[in-house]
């Protein structure tokens, strides 16, 4: 018995040899768009190649030879392959998202985003696949934090309570100082005997109102 080898779980997820080229060809398409890597169902993967290639081919007779033919008795009828593309496409639609394109969406740059990001860069301590997941969590909601300020003062307000907290916690716990949100202080420390109070001043900048204020600011802007 063949043991795997455990680098196959990162290796890309080759076409079998006896797949047909146009199948094949949609077969490293697909592969390629998802990023799909080791253990996958190649069965259902061929499945879904053998009908994507044999609509293409249906789809390109129509286009090359008309909607219309003449059959063998000279009466006009629809082309034969439009009931293959329609009956393929049924079946391609069955399989929902399933092998699917990924559509890896784009954020926009955002003050609290790109700080956060820059932290993340130079914490070193959180370099490695361990902390991905909670790193990506992190400037998840550094990116919805930006979305709220071009959003609305509803959605700005929302978030001082629910996200900016949860924010807040996440660079706690990983250990990285977070981007400086006007209105949100982070508690004083106190005071060792013999030193200077800290100034207890408020700064500029500092209540919600001056953050709602630049986030009007930087949306009209």
């Amino acid at each position: 018995m063949t043991k795997r080898k455990p680098s196959d779980a990162h290796e890309p997820v080759e076409a079998p040899d006896h797949l047909p080229k146009p199948v094949a060809d949609v077969w490293r398409e697909i592969v390629a768009s998802n990023d799909l890597v080791g253990k996958v169902d190649r069965v259902a993967l061929e499945t879904y190649c053998t009908l994507t290639a044999r609509l293409r081919e249906a789809r390109g007779r129509i286009e090359d030879e008309g909607m219309v033919v003449t059959d063998t008795r000279g009466k006009v009828i629809p082309h034969p392959a439009l009931a293959v593309e329609r009956s393929t496409a049924e079946q391609i639609r069955v399989w929902g998202d399933r092998f699917a394109p990924l559509v890896k969406p784009t954020r926009k740059s955002g003050y609290i985003a790109d700080a956060t990001a820059r932290t993340i860069t130079e914490a070193k301590h959180l370099h490695g696949a361990r902390f991905a997941g909670p790193v990506a969590a992190l400037k998840t909601l550094a990116w919805m934090i930006d979305e709220a300020q071009r959003d609305s003062m509803e959605a700005l307000q929302k978030a001082m309570t629910t996200t900016v907290p949860q924010y807040l916690k996440a660079c706690a716990e990983l250990q990285v100082t977070p981007a400086s949100i006007p209105g949100v202080g982070v508690p004083a420390a106190v005071p060792a005997e013999g030193d200077a109070p800290a100034d207890e001043s408020k700064p500029e900048g500092a209540s919600v109102t001056d953050f709602q204020a630049r986030a009007r600011a930087r949306r009209s802007g």
